[in-house]
C-alpha cells in the first residue's frame, strides 16, 4: 500500500513536491520506498559516508522499538545514493530544538538503491527488522523528505516531508512517530 508525504510543519497535503511512500516486509526484511518528484537532486556531500545530509535533498526513515521512542536509527539516503546511517539518543527539548546524541554506525547494514529520473527520484533502503531493535517496545518509525530546490536557500528554504508531520520544521519528534504495524500490513 502507499501513502503520500505532507509538509512537516502544517499537515497540508498539496505540496508541489509530491513524495509517496511504499513499505513492505518479506521474510524478516523490511523495504521502504520513495518517489519523489520535482527535484533538483542537490547533494553537497557526494560520495562521503556519514556526513549529515540535511543540508541537501534526502528520504529519511527513523525507526526503533525503545519503549519510550528515545532510541532510534537515522537512515538518510541522497539522490545520489549517498547513505547516513546513525543510532539517536534523544534528550528531550531545548530552546533550539531537540536535544540529541549522535552515534554513527560504521558498518551499514542499510541495502540502497536510487534511480533518477525526469525531474525527481526514487530511492530504496531495506534491512533486517531484527537490526533496528533499540528495545523491547513495539517497533515506530516515521519517514521524511528534505528538499532545497536546488541548495539555493538552504536554512530558509529547505522544504520538509513527512509521513506524520510534525507540525513543526523538525523532524526528531518522538511523540509524532507512528507504530510500523500500522503501515506494513
Amino acid at each position: 500500500m502507499g501513502y503520500e508525504l505532507k509538509v512537516c510543519a502544517t499537515g497540508e497535503t498539496k505540496t508541489d513536491r509530491k513524495t509517496t511512500l511504499e513499505i513492505s516486509e518479506k521474510d524478516g526484511v523490511l523495504t521502504f520506498v520513495f518517489i519523489a518528484e520535482n527535484s533538483q537532486y542537490y547533494c553537497p556531500f557526494q560520495g562521503e559516508y556519514n556526513k549529515i545530509h540535511a543540508e541537501g535533498d534526502v528520504c529519511e526513515v527513523f525507526i526503533g522499538s525503545h519503549p519510550d521512542r528515545t532510541e532510534y536509527y537515522e537512515m538518510e539516503i541522497t539522490p545520489k545514493g549517498d547513505l547516513m546511517l546513525a543510532r539517536m539518543v534523544y534528550h528531550g527539548e531545548g530552546q533550539d530544538g531537540p536535544i540529541m546524541e549522535i552515534n554513527f554506525v560504521e558498518k551499514p547494514f542499510v541495502t540502497t538503491n536510487v534511480e533518477l529520473f525526469e525531474n525527481g527520484y526514487m530511492v530504496s533502503l531495506s534491512f533486517k527488522k531484527s537490526a533496528i531493535l533499540t528495545g523491547e517496545g513495539e517497533i515506530y518509525f516515521n519517514a521524511y523528505r528534505i528538499d532545497t530546490d536546488g541548495g539555493k536557500c538552504l536554512d530558509d528554504c529547505q522544504l520538509g516531508y513527512a509521513l506524520n508531520p510534525t507540525m513543526r520544521p523538525k523532524f526528531h519528534t518522538p511523540s509524532k512517530f507512528v507504530f510500523l504495524k500500522d503501515f506494513c500490513k
